[in-house]
């Protein structure tokens, strides 16, 4: 079984109606064919997804250097 989410409302004789957005899972078959027709588009599960990369830190920022000054 896959799961889909409905791009729009639509009904499918043997999965049923769908509202807009609606996820749902499916038999393979049926969401390979609602997929195909541009009515639905997979949803993956968290657990199959890359984990995403870490952030890099931001370099610290040199100090600014203080200018020698002429003395008044």
């Amino acid at each position: 079984m896959k799961k889909i989410r409905a791009l729009r409302q639509f009904s499918h004789y043997h999965a049923g109606n769908f509202d807009q957005h609606e996820t749902r899972a499916v038999l393979d078959e049926y969401a390979e064919a609602l997929i195909g027709m541009g009515l639905a588009e997979e949803v993956l599960d968290p657990e199959h997804l890359p984990e995403p990369e870490p952030e890099p830190e931001p370099e610290p920022e040199p100090e600014p250097e203080q200018k020698a000054g002429k003395k008044k």
